[in-house]
């Protein structure tokens, strides 16, 4: 397998990641699917696209009972990254 290297700004990588985690993806995947869609269509959903459902589907439930958070989207995203990473 090859490896492919770019050089990003912060503030890029922090946009790729944040893009990537609102379609339960890695940045690899992510970029991957842009780049080669044809090749994405062929591939089965990605797994973690069901853990960011799981996560959102709490939210939601969580907001109709009268529960919201006072995070900001950016920390919201930050914190389910992390939380993805840690697994």
């Amino acid at each position: 397998m090859s490896r492919l290297s770019i050089e990003v700004t912060p503030e890029q990588h922090q946009l790729l990641k944040a893009m990537a985690a609102l379609q339960g993806k890695s940045i690899k995947d992510f970029i991957l699917d842009k780049v080669l869609p044809q090749q994405a269509e062929e591939q089965p959903q990605n797994y973690s696209v069901k853990q960011l459902e799981t996560l959102l589907q709490k939210r939601l439930t969580s907001a109709h009972n009268g529960n919201f958070s006072e995070q900001s989207v950016t920390d919201i995203f930050e914190q389910a990254i992390a939380e993805h990473d840690k697994r």
